[in-house]
C-alpha cells in the first residue's frame, strides 16, 4: 500500500514535467514569432540582435561601428524599426491564418459546401506571413551592409555632374518605394479583407448546434469574442499599414530631394 501513493506521485510528477516541457517550447516559439527588438542603447540591440541571429564577429564590429556616427545611428534606428514592424506583420498574418482556419467559416454561413475557400484565406494569409519573414531577412542584411555611401555630386572639381550620384540616390529609394508599396497595397488590403471575412463568417470549426449543450453555447459565444477582437486588431492594423506606407513614401521623396537636376 505505501507503494500507492508513491507511484501517484511519480506519476503526477512526471505529468507535470512533461507539461512544463511542452509549455516551455510552446513559449519560446511564441517568442521566436512574435519577437520586437526593444529599444535600448546601441550596444543593447545590437546583442538582442545577436540572440536572434547568428551574427559573427566580423559583424557584430561593423554594427558597433555603424551606431559611433550620427547619420549611421539614424540609419540603425530606422532599420530596427522597420524589422520589428515586418516582424509584426508575420505574426499578425499568422495569427489571421490561425483565425481563418478555425473561427471562420464564411461557406457554411452561406449554406453552401466550399472548403476551398477557407484553405484559399489560410493559405493565403501564410503566403503574407512568408513575404514579411523574407523582408526582415532583406532588412537585416541591409542593416548589415550598412548606408549606401553616396558618390561625389560633381567631378573634374566640381566642373561637370556626376551620373552616378543620381544613380545611387534612385537606387538608395528603391526599399521606401518597396515597402510603401507593400504597406498600401499588400498589407492594408489583407488585414481590411481579414476583418470582414471574420464580420461575415465567424464560426468555429466545428458547428456549435452540433456541440452538446452547454459547450455548444460556450463555443459559439467565445468564437464570437475571439473573432470580434481579431477583426478590431485586422482593422487598427489595416489603418496603421495606410498610415506606414505615407512616412514610406515621404522617406522616399526626401531622398528623391538629394537628386543632382
Amino acid at each position: 500500500m505505501a507503494a500507492e501513493p508513491e507511484k501517484l506521485i511519480g506519476a503526477v510528477t512526471s505529468h507535470y514535467a512533461a507539461a512544463r516541457g511542452v509549455l516551455s517550447r510552446l513559449s519560446a516559439l511564441v517568442a521566436k514569432v512574435t519577437f520586437k527588438i526593444p529599444k535600448g542603447t546601441p550596444g543593447e540591440t545590437i546583442d538582442e540582435l545577436g540572440k536572434r541571429w547568428a551574427l559573427n564577429e566580423d559583424e557584430r564590429l561593423t554594427l558597433h561601428i555603424l551606431v559611433k556616427t550620427k547619420p549611421g545611428a539614424a540609419f540603425f534606428d530606422e532599420k530596427i524599426q522597420s524589422i520589428n514592424r515586418a516582424a509584426f506583420h508575420r505574426s499578425a498574418f499568422v495569427l489571421n491564418a490561425a483565425a481563418q482556419l478555425l473561427l471562420v467559416d464564411i461557406a457554411a454561413q452561406l449554406y453552401v459546401s466550399l472548403p476551398q475557400l477557407k484553405l484559399s484565406l489560410v493559405a493565403a494569409n501564410v503566403l503574407i506571413a512568408a513575404v514579411a519573414h523574407y523582408e526582415i531577412k532583406g532588412l537585416l542584411r541591409a542593416l548589415i551592409a550598412g548606408p549606401n555611401s553616396l558618390p561625389p555630386r560633381r567631378r573634374f572639381w566640381g566642373l561637370f555632374s556626376n551620373p552616378q550620384y543620381n544613380k545611387a540616390v534612385k537606387r538608395h529609394s528603391r526599399h521606401y518605394a518597396r515597402s510603401a508599396w507593400k504597406e498600401k497595397t499588400l498589407y492594408r488590403p489583407a488585414y481590411f479583407l481579414n476583418a470582414a471575412s471574420m464580420f461575415l463568417g465567424g464560426q468555429f470549426i466545428i458547428p456549435p448546434e452540433k456541440i452538446v449543450f452547454p459547450f455548444g453555447f460556450i463555443v459559439g459565444k467565445t468564437t464570437g469574442l475571439l473573432t470580434t477582437l481579431v477583426m478590431i486588431f485586422d482593422v487598427w492594423r489595416g489603418v496603421r499599414a495606410g498610415e506606414d506606407a505615407r512616412i514610406a513614401r515621404e522617406r522616399e521623396i526626401a531622398v528623391y530631394r538629394d537628386l543632382d537636376i
